[in-house]
């Protein structure tokens, strides 16, 4: 009996354990001005259509449209905050060159995907929003992470728009818990595993598992949608009530699954049919009504809001 007494007293513990570790900062934060709106993951983009990920343009139609957007931060090499994901440019103009070795200048003498598009200053995404609809704010780890947030943060001071910040760096994530724990934060994960990205066996399973939490009490777990089977989101979910945010829905059925579940929705490569542009049967159509000078591409989607 005193065995299975003890056996039952450490079970309970590892389970509160667990839990402690996976949990958000409580109370709770109140997303319900979040949830109005789904996200066009790196704006409003279609390559096909002459419009480049992270772009002016890109940010533009989705807040025409109504679309909350994410977006990725770094530095240059002269410390100015731009916006694009990949540390090098190959992918995007086609040039093996890391960001952050390049000033502002050199990075604004290539152009994203073949466009007259160039990498955009934080300032002017934000300028080209204007607050009009909401940003998921990745911030990458590719620089010096104090420096990047403290930038990052500067750039935003006096921005009026609703915005929260994410990254998969979980120093990112903590670096807010202490400096600016006013600002809604989220912890993005995916399955990670062993290698990735340099991460030991127990870094990666402590990753995927959310047990950095205990560090950086998110308030949101911004989960790959097609890895979120995992017993620590769903004790998150469950215990908690932790918010999910599922990226990067890419079909109709994977965000209609995301919304059954109150998700908020990263999405790319289609429109959703609910929220925004349901008069529009396209992305052509989007960028006609745009090229006309509409200040509103769909109006009647920004006023559901």
């Amino acid at each position: 009996m005193t065995v299975l007494v003890v056996l039952l007293i450490s079970v309970v513990a590892c389970v509160a354990l667990w839990l402690w570790a996976i949990a958000p900062q409580l109370p709770r934060a109140d997303f319900s001005a979040f949830a109005k709106y789904d996200y066009a993951h790196r704006g409003l983009h279609d390559k096909d259509n002459g419009v480049p990920e992270n772009s002016l343009k890109a940010f533009a139609l989705a807040a025409q449209c109504g679309f909350g957007m994410e977006l990725d931060l770094q530095l240059t090499k002269d410390n100015r905050v731009v916006v694009h994901h990949d540390h090098s440019i190959q992918r995007t103009c086609g040039v093996d060159k890391l960001i952050s070795d390049m000033t502002l200048e050199e990075l604004w003498g290539y152009r994203l995907l073949g466009t007259e598009e160039k990498v955009p200053l934080f300032s002017q995404v934000l300028e080209t929003v204007g607050g009009r609809t909401p940003l998921i704010i990745e911030l990458k780890d590719y620089n010096d992470n104090d420096t990047l947030c403290r930038l990052a943060m500067e750039e935003l001071a006096g921005y009026q728009g609703l915005y929260c910040v994410e990254s998969f760096d979980p120093r990112i994530v903590w670096w807010f818990r202490q400096n600016r724990p006013e600002i809604v934060r989220g912890q993005l994960m995916e399955r990670l595993e062993k290698g990735q990205n340099g991460l030991t066996a127990s870094q990666a399973f402590f990753g995927r598992n959310m047990m950095t939490n205990f560090h950086t009490r998110p308030q949101f777990e911004a989960y790959d949608f097609h890895a979120r089977n995992v017993p620590s989101l769903k004790a998150a979910r469950r215990v908690f009530g932790m918010q999910e945010v599922s990226w990067t829905l890419r079909t109709l059925e994977e965000y209609q699954e995301a919304k059954a579940l109150g998700n908020l929705c990263i999405f790319e490569h289609f429109l959703p049919p609910e929220n925004a542009c349901q008069e529009k049967k396209g992305f052509g159509d989007i960028l006609a009504a745009a090229g006309q000078g509409k200040g509103a591409v769909c109006s009647s989607a920004v006023e559901k809001k």
